[in-house]
């Protein structure tokens, strides 16, 4: 008797292709992208001057600035910076001068510490005008709040010396200072890879607690990088 060879090695295959398509299990599926970013740039503004270091500065020559990101749309993202500038300097003299009506040559030394602090926190909105990822170049509007604290600290002595002792006489004073900016502006954004970007800030501040003293707006403006973690979007930040 002759045996069906060909349908029975039909049925057989029939039967091991699910136990096969069960044994390679489903498509792992892709890793979702990273939401979050982080960025370190040089920071300029009318509080947090580049220009005013002098040689005898102690402290933080170049203002810096750390921002944190969080990707709500493609589109759109939310981000919170930090910038701090801080410098120290100390001046001291020496000299002689006369007493008026006693023709007494006195002697008179001064020294004076001074520490300026600045530290702001800004909140921004960063909508991207471009509809392409893949572009390399791409330009945001900004728009949103700077807290800015500033602190002044002085403190030294002055001497006195004439016929008598000497006559020291110390002082401190210490000021602090808090106002809020409406900040806006616009970011440049170029592409160097998936997961880092070259970016250039430029905002105007409208400061809200002092508009009279400080004048009706000043800039501010920030050269640095931003790394995003994890897999990358297709559409960048």
């Amino acid at each position: 008797m002759t045996l069906p060879y060909p349908p029975l090695a039909v049925g057989a295959l029939l039967l091991a292709l699910p136990l096969r398509s069960f044994a390679q299990g489903p498509a792992a599926a892709p890793a979702p992208a990273s939401r979050f970013y982080v960025g370190l740039a040089a920071f300029h503004s009318s509080y947090q001057n580049l220009w005013v270091w002098q040689p005898d500065y102690t402290g933080f020559r170049v203002p810096v600035q750390l921002t944190a990101g969080y990707q709500l749309r493609p589109r759109l993202a939310l981000e919170l910076g930090v910038a701090y500038r801080g410098h120290t300097a100390t001046y001291e003299f020496a000299d002689y001068y006369i007493s008026s009506g006693t023709n007494t040559p006195t002697y008179y030394h001064y020294r004076n510490t001074t520490t300026s602090r600045v530290a702001s926190v800004t909140a921004l909105a960063r909508y991207a005008l471009k509809r392409e990822p893949t572009q390399r170049f791409q330009v945001d509007v900004l728009g949103g709040a700077t807290l800015v604290r500033s602190s002044y600290y002085s403190r030294g002595s002055q001497t006195y010396l004439a016929t008598g002792p000497d006559q020291e006489i110390a002082f401190s004073n210490h000021v602090a200072t808090n106002y809020v900016l409406l900040t806006a502006g616009l970011g440049l954004r170029y592409r160097l890879n998936p997961r880092l970007t070259l970016d250039f800030d430029i905002a105007t501040n409208r400061n809200l607690t002092f508009p009279a003293y400080y004048g009706s707006f000043t800039g501010s403006t920030a050269l640095g990088v931003r790394y995003r973690f994890g897999q990358p979007w297709p559409s960048g930040l």
